[in-house]
């Protein structure tokens, strides 16, 4: 039964790869996107590459790749969660576009299944200018200018984690505000005292990850993070005086919403909420919601590494 299972997983794989490569060769494909945590090894990993050499590959996974990959092969980073097949991919492409891999006119085929499961099994195509209204402005090429790509996805994972996990099990309510600061912070004032006022900045880089904790615990404070487009972290508990601002998002989200968006329609910065109420966490560029991850239902003790997110981008 384990060998027909073995053989049903490389029969499968092996023709969604050929269905792809087939598909590149008839339709304005820009580049054919693997979710690489799929196979159980690089060895595995590394023999479907080859089998791709002619196309623009992409490889998506949580880790760094231990092996150098081929001219033509690009690598994504995603962050260290499980999400859906189509949510992986999603974030993918918001990152591929903040690093310039892909842009906004570009149509990707992406080849996704269950992580560590050793198979593909699913095949869509996602065209970025569809998919997501926001990109129709081609504003987000523009963000990797002011934010670094590794810190916007840090600063993700972080605000993921403070809706998972938050403390004792509840989300945690806050803002981060990252990228084109120094602007940002003409439309803030402290609630408290800065605690980041007077550290060094290789003390207060949030890509450090003895860093982390301390975030989380001031995540709690009222007001927002503001951190720099290269991830030092200019201060917390920052209230930002952007509510005459106009903006155009759903109806029945709080305060701490709309002026994440205010302060994105009037500055370069892009901004990163997670809900207290509900645990959904919201990415906010050009005064515009980009993506929403919503807080899974957690039942009994179900373990961390089994919690699964859905994402919606808000399409009119």
């Amino acid at each position: 039964m384990n060998l027909l299972k073995l053989d049903l997983k490389k029969c499968l794989t092996d023709k969604l790869l050929d269905y792809a490569v087939e598909l590149s060769n008839c339709l304005p494909l820009q580049a054919i996107m693997v979710y690489a945590d799929v196979f159980h090894n690089e060895e595995e990993l590394k023999s479907y590459v080859e089998r791709l050499e002619n196309a623009q590959l992409v490889l998506v996974s949580r880790d760094k790749l231990n092996f150098p990959l081929p001219e033509k092969v690009s690598f994504i980073r995603v962050p260290h969660i499980k999400l859906t097949r189509l949510g992986q991919m999603k974030i993918a492409v918001l990152v591929g576009v903040s690093k310039g891999i892909f842009h906004p006119q570009d149509i990707i085929l992406c080849l996704s299944g269950i992580a560590e499961s050793g198979v593909l099994d699913s095949l869509f195509i996602i065209d970025i200018g569809s998919e997501f209204e926001f990109f129709e402005v081609n504003q987000l090429e523009h963000l990797r200018e002011v934010v670094r790509p590794e810190v916007f996805l840090r600063v993700l994972e972080i605000a993921i984690d403070l809706a998972v996990e938050g403390r004792e099990g509840k989300p945690i309510g806050t803002t981060f505000i990252i990228g084109d600061s120094e602007k940002v912070l003409e439309y803030c004032e402290q609630l408290i005292l800065n605690p980041f006022k007077g550290y060094d900045e290789k003390e207060r880089n949030i890509l450090d990850p003895h860093l982390e904790e301390t975030i989380k615990e001031f995540a709690s404070l009222d007001g927002a993070f503001v951190i720099r487009g290269d991830g030092i972290i200019e201060t917390a508990g920052a209230f930002i005086r952007a509510g005459g601002v106009m903006v155009d998002i759903p109806p029945g989200l709080g305060t701490r919403h709309r002026s994440a968006a205010a302060i994105t329609a009037i500055t370069k910065a892009v901004a990163i909420t997670v809900s207290e109420s509900t645990g959904t966490v919201m990415v906010f560029y050009g005064g515009k919601i980009i993506m929403e991850i919503e807080r899974p239902l957690i039942f009994g003790s179900l373990p961390t590494e089994e919690k699964t997110f859905s994402i919606r981008e808000e399409i009119k």
